[in-house]
């Protein structure tokens, strides 16, 4: 059994609380997830919507995961959010000008409209995180960017694969240097809070796996 995680990587004119998350586990594990440190596996992906589809299904046929948990941030939460569907549209850039439609579009031509997340027992471990004194809760609405995509791509990927792979996705807060550079008027949540309640949701996960 293995589980993998992947943040977005930042871009050169602001950070992702997501790729400052998932390298912070690729640089140290905490003390409780050392003693399985081979089940488990982090990747920062490209913040690209052209690209990222190529490279998750790269990291996935080179991992061969039974779990993939994809981590974006979103400004604005104040707490770790659990993503239940994903939805087949994604939202790239405004309308150049008024009166033209936004550039969006279905994110796989011939994919169902929407499919529900498939990571095992979504509102325990939402209780199990909020039971460590951290905020958690699960939505229906991914929104229509990378997360919304990214999601929507693994769920695809395993049902066109016909694969037992779990998908899901989380959401994490601002974290605290975000807040001090970038959004000053928003939540955050430290990052020793958020690495915590991954730990909270690989010893779910490994618990639970059967």
């Amino acid at each position: 059994m293995k589980i993998l995680f992947t943040g977005f990587r930042s871009n050169k004119n602001t950070t992702n609380a997501s790729d400052i998350l998932v390298s912070s586990f690729i640089n140290e594990l905490p003390i409780g997830l050392k003693p399985i440190s081979e089940k488990l596996e982090f990747k920062i992906i490209g913040d690209n919507t052209h690209t990222v589809k190529d490279e998750l299904e790269e990291t996935i046929t080179k991992t061969k995961p039974s779990y993939c948990l994809f981590i974006g941030q979103a400004p604005g939460y104040n707490r770790v959010t659990l993503e239940a569907i994903a939805t087949n549209y994604r939202f790239t850039a405004p309308p150049a000008n008024i009166g033209e439609p936004p550039q969006g579009g279905p994110i796989e031509e011939t994919g169902k409209a929407a499919i529900n997340a498939t990571l095992p027992n979504m509102q325990q471990i939402v209780q199990n995180i909020k039971n460590q004194g951290i905020p958690a809760s699960i939505s229906h609405n991914c929104g229509n960017s990378l997360c919304n995509q990214i999601l929507y791509h693994g769920l695809h990927y395993a049902n066109k694969h016909e694969s037992n792979i779990k998908c899901g996705f989380i959401h994490i807060p601002a974290l605290t240097e975000q807040v001090l550079t970038q959004w000053p008027q928003h939540p955050f949540m430290p990052i020793d809070m958020t690495r915590k309640a991954i730990e909270i949701i690989v010893s779910s996960i490994i618990e639970n796996h059967g």
